[in-house]
């Protein structure tokens, strides 16, 4: 998954840092300012941003929420207030989190916010005999790992987070590589075809299709749907 994180303060420049050392894939700011338009460019699984950026016009939850009403937003406040967490909560943010805490505290929290907007309760995904395993980013074929590049694994992930939905390539070039120099999009078939050759183990129980000119579709023919488990 992808995160928009406003490294406004050194708390969450370290949050960031523990984010990153983990694989995660970030976009990164210093200027919240830009937090709208780097949503534009390039959608995120989930925002973290110091509370106090909720001063400025723009940037307030209404707003926030308006424009995208179902990504998960956390805040970091220091010495916050329950009234004020009350109020942040019921304006729209998901979480509000402490900067004395742990890193990995937070990243639990924000993993969980992250991909219950997904529909999961656990971080395991599976689909017949794949299964995704969300926390430590690795696929397993009937318990074996499958040996996948980062690129390809954000792919993956990508794709069965949204089985059945088309997904074209701008929206993967957009999540996967986010504000870095994009290579070809034709890079895809690439991936793609290492994934299916991959995924062969699964005997039709999983495929890719691609739809031409248009993108991709992740196809679990196993189930009607995944099993978080």
């Amino acid at each position: 998954m992808r995160y928009l994180i406003a490294e406004t303060n050194w708390s969450l420049m370290t949050l960031a840092s523990a984010l990153s050392d983990a694989g995660n894939l970030l976009t990164r700011t210093d200027r919240p300012e830009d937090i709208l338009h780097f949503l534009h460019i390039t959608p995120a699984d989930l925002l973290v941003l110091d509370a106090r950026d909720l001063d400025r016009p723009s940037l307030s939850l209404a707003n926030l929420r308006r424009a995208h009403p179902l990504m998960p937003i956390a805040l970091m406040a220091k010495d916050a207030s329950h009234t004020q967490i009350v109020r942040w909560l019921e304006s729209g943010a998901d979480t509000v989190l402490d900067p004395a805490s742990p890193p990995e505290e937070a990243m639990m929290g924000l993993s969980a916010i992250a991909r219950r907007a997904h529909g999961l309760a656990q971080p395991v995904l599976r689909y017949g005999p794949l299964s995704i395993d969300l926390q430590h980013r690795i696929a397993h074929l009937t318990g074996c790992p499958i040996k996948l590049s980062p690129k390809v694994y954000e792919l993956l992930e990508y794709i069965a987070l949204r089985p059945r939905r088309l997904i074209n390539r701008a929206a993967l070039l957009g999540h996967i590589y986010g504000l870095e120099d994009e290579p070809d999009p034709r890079v895809f078939d690439v991936y793609v075809c290492n994934l299916r050759a991959c995924l062969a183990a699964t005997e039709g129980a999983v495929d890719i299709e691609t739809v031409r000119g248009s993108g991709y579709r992740f196809v679990p023919n196993c189930l009607d749907g995944a099993i978080a488990a």
